[in-house]
């Protein structure tokens, strides 16, 4: 089940609340599992809380991301992306299940024929099903519409299931760093597709 984001919740709220959810609930083995039914749809200005949330919940549990740097890097990214929001070159795309948010990804103009793409996540118990999949190529297609030449995105070395989608949709490792500033060392990637 998703946890929904509430409006004026704060993280640490929502966060416990998820965790609550979670441990209640019982597995299924996989060809017992219904598939869930996904919609995509543009976003709204009331998503930017949840994708703000949703991802700050994720990266602490997943990857113990909790630095203030860390938040503050996302936090901001959001928030400047709302600012500059064009919708001829810009997108952002939330997954529902139920009409409940779980997931997103957006687009962002780097310059004339660049963009970049951000903030993807999908939640942890609707992983698998092929929201992930569709939300990567609505925003390529975007891209594609909006005459980008290349799109890029940075992401890190352990999300390998996304990692596997980038590649699957052409994308090519083109840089890495280390970064010790979101919690823990990790190794930073950006890859690259040509449109």
């Amino acid at each position: 089940m998703v946890i929904a984001y509430r409006t004026g919740e704060s993280f640490t709220g929502f966060l416990r609340r998820r965790k609550v959810r979670q441990s209640m609930r019982t597995k299924k083995p996989r060809s017992q599992k219904k598939v869930p039914r996904f919609t995509i749809r543009p976003f709204r200005r009331t998503d930017l809380d949840y994708v703000i949330n949703g991802q700050l919940a994720l990266y602490a549990e997943e990857y113990g991301f909790t630095s203030d740097i860390w938040i503050a890097y996302l936090t901001g990214g959001v928030r400047t992306f709302a600012e500059k929001f064009d919708s001829a070159r810009d997108c952002m795309y939330i997954a529902e299940h139920n009409r409940v948010p779980c997931g997103c990804i957006a687009i962002t103009h780097a310059d004339a024929t660049t963009a970049q793409l951000r903030f993807y996540f999908m939640e942890k118990d609707l992983r698998g099903n092929g929201a992930g999949r569709r939300l990567i190529s609505r925003a390529i297609g975007f891209c594609r519409d909006a005459k980008y030449e290349r799109v890029f995105l940075w992401t890190f070395s352990t999300l390998d299931a996304a990692r596997h989608l980038y590649e699957e949709k052409g994308f090519r490792i083109t840089d890495t760093h280390v970064n010790n500033e979101w919690g823990g060392q990790i190794l930073e990637e950006k890859w690259e597709l040509e449109l």
